[in-house]
């Protein structure tokens, strides 16, 4: 089980900087026809999307440089907060909604939290503190 939570975490990190990242460079990928037809506010999704590619990058950094896991909750909730955000802002302004970018998110969110709580009980346990940090 630990090691399909750990795989399940990284596939999740890969998906949503490598996702990400194709979002950026091709959005039609996620949001056919909405630069041409919607402009600005298409462009401020692109925006959310670059600013969470870029802090997982920097949370993934801070999580191997100190060996923690409350980057993982930080991440997780900040994902889930953009997935309920993106439809919500999408309703306002009347943009088409894009289930596969809600879905990335949500799945994203939901394995960073799952990865959250397994290390949070695995290294609150005094036994595994000193293997707390291969988690």
């Amino acid at each position: 089980m630990q090691n399909l939570i750990r795989f399940n975490f990284y596939l999740a990190v890969l998906v949503s900087v490598v996702g990400g990242i194709a979002v950026l460079f091709k959005p039609s990928l996620v949001f056919p026809q909405l630069l041409q037809s919607y402009g600005p506010l298409a462009r401020n999704l692109l925006l959310i999307v670059f600013y969470l590619v870029v802090i997982q990058l920097i949370m993934w950094a801070f999580r191997y440089r100190h060996s923690g896991y409350l980057e993982a909750l930080f991440m997780g909730c900040l994902m889930l907060m953009a997935a309920v955000g993106i439809p919500f802002y999408s309703e306002i302004n009347g943009l088409p909604r894009s289930p596969v970018l809600v879905g990335a998110l949500t799945y994203c969110g939901i394995s960073h939290l799952i990865y959250f709580i397994y290390a949070y009980l695995y290294c609150r346990d005094p036994e595994a503190d000193s293997n707390c940090k291969e988690v």
